[in-house]
């Protein structure tokens, strides 16, 4: 959301312009983020199970 008021603030409401802007930069930024997280995630919290015997 913040990314859409900066980017209406900059390039104005004018067709769309900064929804498009604010696509073109927060989805590659959303998706880098995601995988970091996800990343963190799974090696903070998985741990592997100890072979019985």
């Amino acid at each position: 959301m913040l990314l859409a008021i900066l980017f209406t603030a900059i390039w104005g409401a004018f067709e769309g312009s900064a929804a498009m802007g604010g696509v073109t930069v927060g989805l590659p930024l959303g998706g880098i983020i995601g995988f970091l997280v996800g990343g963190w995630l799974v090696l903070y919290f998985w741990r592997p199970q100890k072979a019985s015997g």
